[in-house]
């Protein structure tokens, strides 16, 4: 009893502590994207919508929403950003397209927000839950409170039963957080929420229990409204694949003759577990063509063989097939996991990274050798650069070093480190060593990318070398990257009209695409203004959409400071794009104010408060003639002088600071003296006159004073 009792208290003690953290989780599905967050019941909520996303609040004291899990679910591009300023602060979030949201309460548990296209969302009809309902008494049953919330809800239950929902749904989003279950409340739309069957519930309280284990039984419990498991493929153990036992043990010329001699049998019959050792034997020592051939033997394949192919396939060609047999099994925990690493060319977040390295160290001599290289730079790309470091180390203790691929793979390690003299050395060396292999044409492009990403210079050697490489492997598969190194080259020494002619002559595609990006970025920032714009306007006349935002941006920015608004304004309209919003909102404004339509300005600028933006609007204002508003908005960028000139404008003197000594400052001043009347003494002529006087010689100082001001 007492042991319970601690039990008790600690459990409490931990939902105490957690009572005011909301954990949200998230759903993809075809039309529209689910969040659900849990609150406590009887938690008010409000959700609004904001420019480009929506914005969630809830009646709970420094609530802390625990976003981390949201995207690991979601592949379409509907919610692109969700973020909580502080505790106790509203959930934020941003839309990727032009989406809208909209929500309901499920349960009274669980907030239920759905992101679709704006057209695509239901109308908010009498099936729809409302976004927030009563609280019902428990104590008075579930089918009492079933009546007073008008929604669907399960018979009546009895007491020791009343909490069985509760945990089954607690266990559900415990499932989901750890990527058991997926959950899937119900479809977008309206549904109907009415129960129209039986209200009592059975006589016998164990009518309601079915006795099972959880993964038996889970998608029974679900119901229509949730579903079940992932399904992802079973993983392969290393005594299925057993690829180390593929070599033998006798010398691999003895082990090719002695099974190729029992390949053939009475009748010239293949021996099927003959033809499956020789195409393992191929396959262990690297050659997959051969293995392939073998394979093709087989009468039956099987998963083995399906395996064995794939492996072939690999070696021989560099890829696998869509039906590969190893796809999604990085997470596994035998070899399988190194080999779906390489053939998917990509280390996924829920890879088994240290399985990989153990099955690298493993592999035999000539295949750590090969695959090495290629191993260190998918981990290089996943920024595993110290397992990157050991893999290229297994290289070199595996006899052969200084190999132009290895050396390859270490000048990207050292780039990713951030040693460019470094990297540039070793490429160097890689380029400038003999061979029919490719590693020195490759090495070649990398080093003309890695002057472009530092914004360096090309060598006229470098340009000739990259030009005579580009010939030379003409109606290769690397054709179209030497290409483009060589038009990127040209763009480095400001040949702009070379390079886009070498950049025209690489095939239509992503290469194309991607060289044409890179040389206009060198064009902006180098080319003078005629050459800019001569290819900058053929840009703009054509299909902007394929250019990338980047690019789009700059071209725009430098076309919009150059005074050519229309092409400024047709390469930043580009309502496909969810990126760089407020920067090319920003553009459209600045080119709407160059065609005299300050308003249209101003609707470009909605929910934007950069300093950029103030500036924007306070020009705006100043051709809208709204002299007032354009002086807070100059006091705001803390340009006092301009505040006064337009607070002085629009005849606001009081508004001027007066302990600025502005120039308008002291117009106004000045202004203020010359406009004041003087003062009439009707039964004191003389005086008077003597008053006029006074005010005569002061008045011509004034306006001298003001003259003076004003040539300033």
């Amino acid at each position: 009893m007492i042991r319970l009792g601690l039990f008790l208290a600690v459990l409490l003690a931990a939902n105490g502590a957690t009572a005011r953290e909301a954990t949200v989780r998230s759903g993809e599905h075809e039309d529209y994207t689910r969040l659900v967050i849990q609150v406590p019941p009887g938690t008010g909520w409000v959700l609004t919508q904001t420019k480009y996303g929506a914005r969630l609040n809830v009646t709970l004291e420094d609530v802390h929403f625990e976003t981390t899990s949201v995207f690991r679910r979601l592949s379409q591009n509907r919610l692109s950003a969700i973020s909580q300023a502080e505790p106790g602060g509203p959930l934020e979030m941003q839309f990727g397209c032009e989406c809208a949201a909209s929500a309901f309460l499920y349960q009274d548990t669980m907030i239920v927000v759905d992101i679709a296209i704006a057209q695509a969302l239901p109308p908010i009809g009498a099936d729809i839950p409302p976004p927030i309902l009563p609280q019902a008494n428990r104590d008075t049953g579930l089918l009492a409170a079933a009546q007073n919330r008008n929604v669907l809800s399960m018979p009546a239950l009895p007491t020791p039963l009343l909490g069985f929902e509760d945990r089954l749904s607690e266990r559900l989003l415990q499932g989901a957080d750890r990527g058991i279950v997926d959950l899937e409340l119900a479809q977008v739309g309206p549904r109907s929420s009415i129960f129209d069957g039986a209200t009592e519930g059975p006589a016998d309280p164990t009518g309601n229990i079915s006795v099972s284990t959880v993964l038996d039984e889970l998608n029974g419990l679900l119901g229509p409204d949730l579903i079940g498991f992932e399904q992802e493929p079973a993983c392969i153990s290393d005594t299925e694949l057993g690829f180390e036992t593929w070599g033998g043990s006798a010398d691999f010329p003895q082990q090719i003759a002695t099974l190729r001699s029992g390949l053939f049998q009475e009748f010239d019959r293949v021996d099927q577990d003959t033809a499956l050792s020789l195409a393992k034997l191929y396959a262990f020592y690297g050659f997959g063509a051969e293995a392939m051939q073998a394979l093709a033997l087989v009468e039956d394949p099987d998963a083995d063989v399906n395996r064995i192919a794939a492996i072939a396939q690999f070696l021989d060609a560099g890829h696998v097939a869509d039906d590969n047999p190893f796809g999604g099994l990085q997470r596994c925990g035998g070899d399988v996991a190194l080999w779906a690493v390489l053939m998917a060319g990509e280390l996924s977040a829920e890879a088994n990274l240290d399985r990989v390295e153990q099955s690298f160290s493993r592999l035999p001599t000539h295949l750590r050798r090969q695959f090495g290289p290629d191993l260190s730079e998918i981990l290089v790309d996943a920024g595993r650069l110290e397992a990157a470091r050991r893999v290229l180390r297994s290289v070199d203790r595996a006899g052969i070093q200084n190999a132009s691929d290895t050396t390859r793979a270490k000048a990207k390690v050292a780039a990713a480190e951030g040693d460019a003299p470094k990297a540039e050395a070793l490429l160097n060396d890689v380029v400038a060593s003999s061979g029919p292999n490719l590693d020195a044409p490759l090495a070649l492009a990398r080093l003309i990318e890695n002057r472009w990403v530092d914004r360096g210079a090309a060598s006229p050697k470098e340009v000739a070398l990259a030009a005579s490489f580009s010939n030379e492997f003409r109606k290769s598969e690397i054709e179209p990257q030497l290409k483009r190194a060589h038009a990127v080259a040209l763009s480095l020494t400001q040949e702009f009209d070379l390079a886009f002619d070498a950049a025209l002559e690489i095939p239509a595609g992503q290469e194309r695409l991607a060289t044409l990006n890179r040389i206009s970025h060198i064009l902006v920032e180098r080319a003078d203004d005629i050459t800019f714009l001569r290819r900058a306007l053929e840009f703009a006349s054509g299909d902007t959409q394929d250019l990338s935002t980047n690019t789009a941006v700059a071209l725009a920015n430098r076309l919009v400071k150059l005074g050519f608004p229309e092409p400024a304004l047709a390469l930043s309209n580009r309502p496909q794009d969810t990126v760089q919003r407020s920067e090319r909102a920003r553009i459209r404004a600045r080119s709407a104010l160059q065609t005299q339509r300050p308003h249209q300005a101003m609707l470009e600028l909605e929910g934007d408060s950069s300093e950029e933006a103030l500036r924007i609007r306070h020009q705006a204002m100043q051709a809208l003639g709204d002299f007032d508003t354009a002086g807070e908005l100059s006091r705001t960028l803390g340009q006092a002088e301009q505040a006064d000139r337009n607070f002085w404008l629009a005849d606001r003197p009081e508004a001027i600071d007066q302990e600025e000594e502005t120039q308008f400052g002291l117009v106004s001043k000045a202004t203020q003296v010359l406009i004041t009347p003087p003062v009439s003494q009707p039964d004191k002529p003389l005086a008077e006159a003597a008053d006029l006087l006074q005010d005569s010689v002061e008045a011509r100082e004034k306006i001298t004073q003001l003259l003076t001001i004003l040539e300033q």
